[in-house]
């Protein structure tokens, strides 16, 4: 996605429940393990996945598949603390269905 194109958020939680992995770098580890209060050991033990490249770490899903950081009110539990993948939407995603991006 174009840097150009306005985006608002709309927290409608879509982004959150699209298929794919958010693949975690180190920062992104130590930063969500810090905002829950957790070692990073811990934090990978119980919130952490091996991704489908078998070379990076990704969040653990809901039993439904969205992010299991994504609360009730699509609000994110670890928000402050997200990972530069999210922090990036729309950038370098393939966006379909987002009302963020609407023009209308």
């Amino acid at each position: 996605m174009d840097a150009s194109v306005p985006f608002v958020c709309r927290r409608c939680g879509a982004c959150c429940r699209w298929p794919g992995s958010v693949l975690l770098e180190a920062e992104d580890v130590a930063a969500a393990a810090a905002a829950l209060g957790l070692a990073e050991e811990d934090f990978i033990a119980r919130h952490a996945a091996l991704a489908r490249n078998r070379a990076q770490l990704t969040f653990k899903e809901a039993p439904d598949g969205a992010c299991e950081f994504l609360q009730a009110d699509n609000g994110c539990r670890i928000y402050a603390a997200r990972p530069r993948q999210c922090r990036a939407f729309p950038r370098g995603w393939r966006v379909a269905g987002c009302p963020g991006l609407d023009p209308g």
